[in-house]
C-alpha cells in the first residue's frame, strides 16, 4: 500500500473518469477510507454541478457592454488638425532653408577640424544611448507596476 496520498488533481480525475487515472492512484484510492471520502465528495460535487441549468440573463448583456465602449472617431479632431499644422510648419522652417543655403552649410564644415566634429557624434550618440537607456528603464518600472513581468 502507498502511504503518499493522491493530490487533489489526482482525486478530482478519478471521480470524473476512473479510466483516465493512473493504476497506483487507483489502487491507493481503493485502499484508503480518507481518499474514498475525499473522491465520493467530488462525486457529489460534480453530479450537483451537472445538474444546474444554464444561466440565462434577463437583461441584454451584448447591449450593456458596447454601450459603455467608446464611440470610434470618424473625423480629425481640433487637436488632430493642429498637431498637422505644426509638423508641416516645423518641416517648413527647417527644410526650406537648409534647401536654399545647402552649399553654405556644406562648406561651413570644411573650415572645422573633424576631432571636433566626431566628439559632437560621440557625445551626441552618448547622449542619446543615455537617454534610451532611462526611458526603457521607465518602460520596466511601469510593466512592474502593471504586474505583467
Amino acid at each position: 500500500m502507498n502511504n503518499i496520498h493522491p493530490d487533489e488533481k489526482e482525486l478530482q480525475q478519478y471521480a470524473l473518469d476512473k479510466s483516465d487515472a493512473d493504476p497506483m492512484v487507483i489502487a491507493h484510492i481503493e485502499s484508503c477510507s480518507d481518499c474514498q471520502t475525499e473522491v465520493f465528495t467530488y462525486q457529489m460535487l460534480f453530479s450537483e454541478i451537472k445538474e444546474q441549468p444554464a444561466a440565462i440573463f434577463d437583461f441584454d448583456l451584448h447591449g450593456l457592454v458596447l454601450s459603455k465602449l467608446p464611440k470610434p472617431q470618424t473625423h480629425l479632431s481640433t487637436d488632430d488638425i493642429i498637431a498637422g499644422f505644426l509638423v508641416i510648419f516645423t518641416c517648413s522652417c527647417i527644410g526650406i532653408p537648409v534647401y536654399i543655403f545647402r552649399k553654405f552649410i556644406l562648406n561651413t564644415f570644411i573650415d572645422i577640424p573633424p576631432i571636433f566634429i566626431y566628439s559632437i557624434i560621440i557625445s551626441t550618440t552618448g547622449i542619446l544611448i543615455i537617454k534610451i537607456i532611462s526611458l526603457y528603464k521607465k518602460y520596466l518600472k511601469q510593466m512592474h507596476l502593471l504586474n505583467f513581468n
